[in-house]
């Protein structure tokens, strides 16, 4: 049965001010913790050509865009950015490109407090710091702990969202999280305790990193598991998933379309895999293909201030790949603390090593990626059963992989709907085989950006 798909243009406030039923075909990618993007075909002679044209004007500051229900249920939402023109055999066609509204983290940065980083080109002619964004998530041993999605809400609401100063502020933005809840998420970041006694990662302070890089840092740690020098777990995985979507809450208030805003709010990734199993007995794939890759390194050294034998280090390792791959050894370099002239011992600063440590370790460690095609069966329905940042179970002759939906690549025509799907281990933005990009190139989120300050 072909699925329902409804697609609305929506302006800078929200409103819905036009139903497109013309469009030739959509095509659209989401993905867990990362940008999506969909593109959608219509003829150049339509109305709905015309309107969405028109949100490309003085005062759409990037907001309007499409809105999609499939079967009557929300799908995604996000902003128009591209349009392409073209005429050929087919006629005159208008191309739209946009993002999902993971695209408003995407576009910006987080700008550090100016108690942390006091630079003079961030203040006025009078003396004052004009970024606004206090968002050193400092924590001391004796204070409680803070997890994953706080660190988030702290960051990108301070930045973007509802507690930014009105400069920086989209104000179409809210950031939901409430201490306790569902959305009080992820491995717990700044666990209180004794410095010296529990691998704790150090707090967040930022300097004009782009906001996506932070916040895949934030799930990576989430996603780690942290290892005891005798190899056991310290701290197992809590994978979480950031959704971002268009909807009516008027709790938060009305100033939007009577009570419409873009919000974002992290969940616990969902265990699925009793219920969820994509496998060629199941009858639910048509293609499927699954890739085990060896590490790039599996235990890492880091290397701090300092120089020769009074340089700071730190290190840890993925116990089990060691176990089957041996050694792979990976150093990795941070400056981005500031050597402390009293601390001999260098406490504090192998703490901060060990954030940027795990992070290493996470994308340099083996993966498994699994790509599939796959179809409804009665029970486990794309959209109504499963979804992104599901955690299910595939089946292949090498056996069960419980792994989380990373990507969904939807597309529709007149020919009706196909659906693939991304599974795997690997930390988002999660890239095909084939790209140019991989995960393992991403150099640390705060390395580079403290490679060029020197921790100053």
């Amino acid at each position: 049965m072909k699925p329902e798909y409804r697609i609305r243009i929506r302006d800078y406030n929200l409103k819905f001010i036009w139903e497109i039923t013309d469009f030739i075909s959509l095509q659209y990618t989401l993905r867990m913790n990362a940008l999506g993007k969909w593109i959608l075909t219509l003829p150049y002679h339509s109305e709905s050509t015309r309107q969405l044209l028109g949100l490309l004007t003085s005062g759409n500051k990037g907001v309007g865009g499409i809105y999609v229900e499939r079967n009557g249920k929300y799908l995604f939402s996000g902003p128009l950015l591209d349009h392409e023109y073209t005429l050929d055999e087919n006629g005159e066609l208008m191309t739209f490109i946009g993002g999902d509204e993971m695209d408003f983290v995407a576009r910006s940065l987080a700008l550090a407090h100016p108690r942390i980083f006091r630079s003079p080109y961030m203040t006025d002619s009078a003396g004052n710091h004009t970024d606004y964004t206090p968002n050193d998530r400092g924590q001391r041993p004796e204070e409680p702990s803070r997890s994953s999605s706080e660190c988030f809400w702290d960051i990108f609401g301070k930045n973007k969202a509802q507690d930014a100063d009105p400069s920086r502020r989209i104000p179409q933005l809210y950031v939901k999280f409430t201490q306790g809840s569902a959305n009080d998420v992820g491995s717990e970041r700044y666990p209180s305790g004794d410095l010296a006694t529990f691998p704790n990662p150090n707090p967040i302070v930022t300097r004009g990193d782009p906001m996506m890089d932070i916040l895949e840092q934030i799930v990576n740690y989430s996603e780690s598991t942290v290892y005891n020098s005798d190899g056991t777990v310290w701290k197992p995985p809590h994978p979480i998933v950031l959704v971002s979507k268009m909807e009516y809450d008027a709790s938060i208030g009305n100033t939007f379309n009577g009570g419409w805003w873009i919000t974002f709010e992290f969940k616990a990734c969902p265990d699925k895999t009793r219920s969820i199993i994509f496998s060629k007995d199941e009858g639910n794939v048509l293609r499927i293909r699954r890739t085990r890759t060896a590490p790039e390194a599996n235990i890492i050294q880091i290397g701090g201030s300092g120089d020769g034998a009074d340089r700071v280090f730190a290190h840890s390792g993925d116990e089990p790949s060691r176990a089957v791959y041996g050694d792979r050894e990976g150093f990795r370099s941070f400056s981005g603390f500031k050597r402390s002239t009293t601390d001999t011992t260098h406490t504090e600063e192998i703490e901060a090593l060990k954030a940027q440590l795990y992070d290493e370790l996470r994308k340099a460690t083996s993966q498994t990626i699994i790509e599939a095609d796959v179809i409804d069966k009665e029970g486990m329905r794309y959209h109504a059963d499963w979804f992104l940042g599901d955690r299910v179970r595939v089946q292949t002759p090498l056996g069960n992989d419980d792994v989380i939906i990373r990507e969904i690549s939807g597309a529709l025509d007149e020919r009706g709907e196909s659906v693939q799907v991304r599974l795997g281990t690997a930390p988002a933005p999660l890239y095909g085989l084939n790209d140019q990009k991989k995960t393992a190139s991403h150099g640390g989120w705060i390395q580079n950006l403290f490679k060029r300050t020197q921790g100053e």
